[in-house]
This record gives C-alpha cells, sequence and structure tokens, in this order.
C-alpha cells in the first residue's frame, strides 16, 4: 500500500533498535513494490502512474523500463516466468514480457468485480494469486487463460480503516500462503491445497498489534515485512513468529532479496522516497 501519513508513524512508532545499516539506491516518489529480475535489475511500481522504473542496484541510477497501456497506476508485481512478469494496473492484471527487445506489456485480464486489487504473488509457473484488499479475499488467476476464481477469503483478510483497506502483502511458499493486514496490524498464514490454492486448514495469526504492508523470503529462510507508517523492515522467524525490527525505512511499503551472488542477502526495499537496500546476515 502507498506509504501512510507521516503521522501514523508517530502515532504507532518502532519499538525496537535497528541494527542494520540502510543506504539509499535511487531516490523516486511514493513507490509501492518491486520485483528483482534475473540479470539484477530491480522493477519498481508506483500506484500514481503506469510507468515501471528499472533500478541499477550497482550504478545507483533509474530509467523508465516501460510504461504499462491501458494502466493509470501500478501496485503488485510478480515474475511467473524467467524475466516475465505478472503486475496490478487497477482492475487489470498486465503481462510484462522482458525476454524481447524492448519489453512489452499487455492486458492478461481484467477483474470488474475487484475492489482495490493490491498484492499479488507467483503460486505456479501458470498462475498467481491477487489480494483485493477492498473485499477481504485472494483470486487465482490463470496467466495464460485469464480465467480467474476467488480461493481464499476469511475475516482477517476483511477490510477496516479510512480506505478501507484489508489484505496487503501476499506470498506463497511450500503450501502456505503468508499475508498482512495493513489496518488491522496483523501478520496470518494459512495452509492451502498446492494445485488449487484452496485452504486445507484454519489461518493462525502470528501477531495482531504491527502494522504490516507487504513481504519476502529471505535467503536465510526468515520472512521480512515492511511496515510503512512504522518506518521500518522487520525480520521473522517462521517457526516463531515474533519480528524484530532490523531497519529504519520511513514509510516502507514492500521488499525483495537480490538475485546475483554480490547481493544475494541485501533486501531492496521501496518506500515514499525511493528504494533503499538493508544488507542482512545469512
Amino acid at each position: 500500500m502507498l506509504a501512510i501519513l507521516p503521522l501514523l508513524a508517530v502515532v504507532a512508532s518502532a519499538a525496537v533498535v535497528p541494527r542494520q545499516s540502510v543506504s539509499q539506491v535511487v531516490r523516486l516518489n511514493s513507490l509501492e513494490n518491486l520485483a528483482v529480475r534475473p540479470n539484477g535489475q530491480i522493477l519498481a511500481t508506483n500506484m500514481n502512474q503506469a510507468t515501471l522504473y528499472a533500478v541499477d542496484p550497482v550504478s545507483k541510477t533509474s530509467t523508465t523500463a516501460l510504461t504499462v497501456s491501458g494502466a493509470t497506476g501500478l501496485s503488485g508485481i510478480a515474475e511467473y516466468a524467467p524475466d516475465v512478469f505478472a503486475v496490478i494496473g487497477g482492475k487489470g492484471i498486465y503481462k510484462v514480457d522482458f525476454t524481447v527487445s524492448p519489453p512489452r506489456s499487455s492486458l492478461i485480464k481484467t477483474i470488474s468485480e475487484a475492489n482495490n486489487l493490491n498484492g499479488m504473488c507467483t503460486f505456479d509457473n501458470s498462475s498467481v494469486l491477487v489480494a483485493d484488499a477492498g473485499r477481504g479475499l485472494v483470486y487465482k488467476l490463470d496467466v495464460h487463460t485469464g480465467a480467474h476464481e476467488t480461493v481464499l477469503q476469511d475475516p482477517t483478510m476483511a477490510p477496516s480503516g479510512f480506505v478501507p483497506f484489508g489484505i496487503d502483502g501476499i506470498r506463497y511458499k511450500d503450501g502456505v500462503v503468508w499475508y498482512t493486514n495493513i489496518f488491522r496490524n496483523s501478520f496470518h498464514k494459512i495452509p492451502v491445497d498446492p494445485v488449487t490454492a484452496r485452504a486445507t486448514g484454519p489461518v493462525t495469526t502470528l501477531w495482531n498489534n504491527l502494522m504490516g504492508d507487504d513481504l519476502c523470503f529471505g535467503p536465510n529462510g526468515k520472512i521480512y515485512v515492511t511496515t510503512n507508517g512504522r518506518n521500518s523492515l522487520v525480520e521473522v522467524d517462521p517457526a516463531v513468529g515474533t519480528p524484530r525490527q532490523i531497519a529504519t525505512v520511513t514509510g516502507s511499503t514492500a521488499c525483495a532479496f537480490g538475485r546475483t551472488e554480490s547481493d544475494k542477502n541485501v533486501a531492496y526495499v521501496t518506500a515514499g522516497q525511493g528504494v533503499f537496500a538493508v544488507t542482512v546476515p545469512q
């Protein structure tokens, strides 16, 4: 979700002193989400415009990768095939293909019944999971045919707050869907069928007292959650479920780890003022 008003950061300040240094990679306004290409380049989205930014973490420069035709703003992004991404633009899910030059975008599907699409993750090589924050549910969408269905819906995903906004960040790994609900200050997991993505057990709540926006898996087996108005990146051991702040990033919205040998333990974080790098011990 787009960085929340600074007032929230004052009301809900972080409780743990950060231990990792943070460096700014590039300065860009109002970044929402990101993904890292196989070549190490970072792709960053902005909910206020259809520009997909390309960020070079080595030279610390940014360019426009492409403008997604038909979209007015971009949010969640997920790689479902090598260098091929799905990206949310309003109610539309678009394909962005970097295997061709120049890269091209095309509409996969408009989910007309959607209310506020935001988070997205890869489920398998033919489908993605899309979080509808306005309706409090998750769609499974076939990236090849555009066929989609509601596969998850639970009170822990329901919207609240002044927007209103519910389920936000979402990730899938090893038969489990992990997700945040930003205005309920909560983080959850639910076991799902590895084929249908439908629930096979109850929701487990890991916490309900810390704002969480988006999340990513680290190479060390830990989960990292951006906290938006609480201005931090927290680390979570999946076996324990307790968050530990490791860095301060003002208005942190999403994270993704580097994919080259030199930055595989670097968490790149989008925020209201650009892309930041946090080195995480392995």
